[in-house]
């Protein structure tokens, strides 16, 4: 998970919905009720994974970091979602082996090892670089990994798609699996880029201008916009939105759907102008068509 640092602001659950607010270092305010259930049902899930291998070496790992900081807690829960997105998506990718389904959870666990700090002053704000190196340093390097197993068949696939998260394309003739491991994890991370900008202060949902011309025409043309074309409040909620047009898998536009992240999001933003306010819900219209043209009749794969 990569946040800019300049996304502050208020956060993006209405105000008007908070019965118990506090604020987080940057100054912007955290829901608390709503941050406390859905910690409450994180946790219930975690719970009912203890008894797996990978999750106890995670725990143990999880040990040395300050899990009364806010920030600690969101990235470690960012994790577990990420690894049960993985797991959904690669179930629902019908391509993989059990076994290469536990890779992908493997993955998906332990993608974001690299940013956690034991600093006391540690924001997740101010987290905006590209840790994957350091993440395959604790991993590979230091022997996290061999903790988790011995068999080293996987590796590669590992390394490659933890390297390849914040990277675009591939090198020439890389076979079709490996790029898909490398998929279901950008997938898994990009789906809950959705939950955490809904339910903590990522970006400012005050909004009091369109977007700007750079990242609306990318996004017009359904691209991802990228983090350097933003320039005001609305580019930021257009980066997130445009994740959309860049998932590998039907599954996981499937999962934005099915938790309303499009309209969430969009319906939690405050505007200055009634014709701003406008184009966002005509822009919310279109995004929901989109999903549901590109969905199609999919097929999906309930866990037992």
């Amino acid at each position: 998970m990569k946040v800019k640092r300049r996304l502050l602001g208020s956060c993006i659950v209405p105000c008007n919905c908070v019965k118990d607010k506090r604020k987080n270092k940057g100054g912007t305010t955290i829901n608390n009720s709503s941050f406390m259930d859905e910690l409450f049902f994180l946790k219930e899930k975690k719970d009912n994974m203890k008894s797996s291998r990978i999750m106890r070496i995670f725990e143990q790992y999880m040990k040395e970091f300050d899990m009364n900081n806010t920030n600690i807690k969101v990235k470690y829960f960012h994790s577990l979602k990420v690894m049960e997105l993985s797991s959904e998506i690669a179930t629902n990718m019908n391509i993989f082996t059990e076994e290469e389904i536990t890779v992908c959870e493997l993955i998906g666990l332990f993608h974001d090892l690299g940013s956690f700090s034991k600093n006391p002053n540690f924001h997740i704000l101010n987290d905006n670089e590209d840790n994957t190196s350091k993440t395959l340093e604790i991993l590979f390097t230091n022997g996290l990994i061999r903790k988790i197993t011995k068999e080293t068949k996987y590796d590669a696939i590992i390394k490659f798609a933890i390297f390849s998260l914040n990277k675009n394309g591939y090198p020439n003739n890389l076979d079709s699996k490996i790029i898909s491991f490398c998929e279901v994890l950008k997938d898994a991370d990009k789906i809950d880029t959705f939950r955490l900008t809904i339910n903590y202060p990522y970006i400012d949902t005050r909004i009091n201008s369109y977007p700007s011309a750079l990242a609306y025409n990318e996004f017009k043309l359904f691209r991802k916009v990228e983090s350097k074309l933003t320039e005001n409040n609305a580019d930021e909620v257009l980066l997130v939105l445009s994740n959309i047009f860049s998932f590998y898998s039907k599954y996981s536009l499937y999962i934005v759907k099915q938790n309303n992240y499009i309209d969430k999001l969009i319906d939690a933003l405050s505007f200055d102008d009634e014709n701003v306010k406008k184009f966002f819900m005509s822009l919310k219209q279109v995004l929901n068509i989109y999903i549901e043209r590109k969905i199609g009749d999919i097929n999906v794969r309930q866990e037992v």
